[in-house]
């Protein structure tokens, strides 16, 4: 799986880079969906294929043509929608991002993925370090990242030795999905554009919001859902 003959310190160091930028994103989802609606927090993270494309256009050189701004345009537009409320004022939606502390999250989480992505197609192209490499040491680093995280959150390893053993089966498939999905993503970071690789992963917020809505009984999931919609509408402008 591994091919030994490519890895190198340098190869590990712009791993070990990879895996924190990564590592800091999941952790402010992981705080922000543990807090947050399910069905809020899915379609603002589909904003991730807007933010990563700027990055692209910037850091990378990447083609930002006029339908890819009026995708970002439509992106911005649904986050708003997706915070209205029928009892409050049309500038509720800017309260509630100065205000939550876990909608800042969120954005910081997007902000991280986006450099993130960044980073990995830059190392994948440029350096031309195998996925299967990358995989591999990638993971390695974000579980030893995540251990200290664990030791100082006052939880222990008890309470998580604990959560392992009454939910191991559905640790085993999130694990599974998770490691399946991060390889077929950096497969196409690997010969597409970065914008375009994120924006189709994001495109299952209107699925999470759906499915994840019905499932916690969650509130205006109606328009949740239209939100979703215009802001996977502009994900479809960018991959255009």
């Amino acid at each position: 799986f591994v091919d030994w003959s490519f890895v190198s310190p340098l190869s590990l160091l712009l791993t070990l880079g990879g895996a924190i930028l990564a590592s800091v994103s999941f952790f402010l989802v992981i705080k922000a969906v543990r807090h947050l609606e399910i069905s809020l927090v899915a379609p603002l993270l589909a904003l991730n294929p807007g933010v990563t494309a700027l990055f692209g256009f910037l850091v990378l050189g990447e083609n930002l043509e006029r339908l890819s701004v009026l995708g970002i345009i439509l992106m911005i537009a649904g986050s708003y929608v997706l915070t209205l409320d029928p009892e409050k004022s049309f500038l509720h939606p800017l309260k509630v991002f100065a205000k939550s502390q876990y909608v800042h999250f969120v954005f910081a989480s997007i902000l991280f993925y986006a450099m993130g992505a960044t980073f990995d197609r830059t190392v994948l192209s440029v350096f031309e370090i195998p996925v299967p490499n990358y995989m591999f040491f990638f993971h390695v680093f974000i579980a030893g990242i995540f251990v200290p995280i664990v030791l100082f959150s006052g939880h222990g390893f008890g309470s998580v030795w604990a959560s392992i053993k009454r939910e191991k089966r559905s640790i085993f498939l999130i694990s599974l999905f998770t490691i399946l999905y991060r390889t077929f993503q950096m497969e196409a970071l690997s010969v597409a554009y970065v914008g375009l690789v994120s924006a189709i992963k994001r495109s299952s917020a209107f699925f999470v919001t759906l499915i994840g809505g019905e499932l916690f009984h969650e509130k205006n999931i109606g328009r949740k859902l239209i939100a979703a919609l215009i802001i996977i509408t502009g994900t479809i402008l960018i991959i255009v």
